[in-house]
């Protein structure tokens, strides 16, 4: 999961650190104008502000991000008292008092973009192949699939986008966000990496499809299961 945050102040620098140590990735947005580009041009799973914006009204900030995603998840983290209200109201999904761990934090950002994609339960299957979202681990059968990060990223995307296509430069966008991004061709081979793992674990069937020029997709919708039966 990508998570956009404001990297103004050294609070939100060790934030940053602790969502990069927790499995996400995360594009660090330098003043206003940034966050508001990186929201609308980049892929963004959730989002996350601190309140003290410099020469900025954060409820404004939230109303236009809202405006800019509508169901996209976004939080607002503070070490001070806020109008918890008024950020609910302009448009945050939750304040984080700056007294929450870092654990907890991380697994209320997992569940708001897991829901915000229509999933209520962490774990996702798609006909034998199991992806565990909190976890961050993907299982065929009950044989763990040893994926890097970037290759379990790419997965994860696929299956929140619940089977809908998801083309190469959106992959790009996720996995990369303008940093470091080498040859859009690099995505074939984690695909081919991906295929060829589910394949020495016994895979049957391609689980994921290749649309020509355009991008990727899973073959099969995924679905939850229920936590009484994971």
């Amino acid at each position: 999961m990508r998570i956009l945050l404001t990297d103004m102040t050294w609070h939100m620098a060790i934030v940053a650190k602790s969502l990069r140590d927790a499995g996400f990735f995360v594009t660090e947005a330098g003043d206003v104008s940034e966050l508001l580009e990186f929201a609308q041009t980049g892929e963004q799973d959730a989002i996350l502000i601190d309140p003290d914006l410099p020469q900025a009204d954060a409820r404004v900030i939230l109303r236009q991000l809202r405006g800019l995603k509508g169901k996209t998840p976004i939080c607002v983290y503070t070490r001070r008292d806020v109008d918890r209200i008024a950020m609910l109201a302009a448009g945050a999904d939750d304040v984080f008092d700056a007294d929450i761990t870092m654990q907890e934090m991380s697994a209320r950002l997992q569940s708001f973009v897991r829901r915000a994609a229509g999933f209520g339960s962490p774990v996702l299957r798609i006909g034998d192949l199991q992806i565990d979202l909190a976890a961050q681990s993907v299982h065929l059968g009950d044989m763990p699939i040893r994926l890097t990060r970037l290759e379990y990223e790419l997965i994860e995307t696929m299956a929140l986008r619940r089977g809908a296509l998801i083309t190469r430069d959106e992959i790009m966008l996720q996995l990369y966000a303008w940093q470091d991004e080498p040859d859009a061709k690099i995505i074939d081979v984690y695909i081919c990496r991906i295929r060829a793992k589910l394949a020495a674990a016994g895979a049957t069937e391609d689980l994921i499809s290749t649309s020509f020029s355009q991008g990727y997709r899973l073959s099969a919708r995924p679905s939850e299961v229920l936590p009484n039966a994971a």
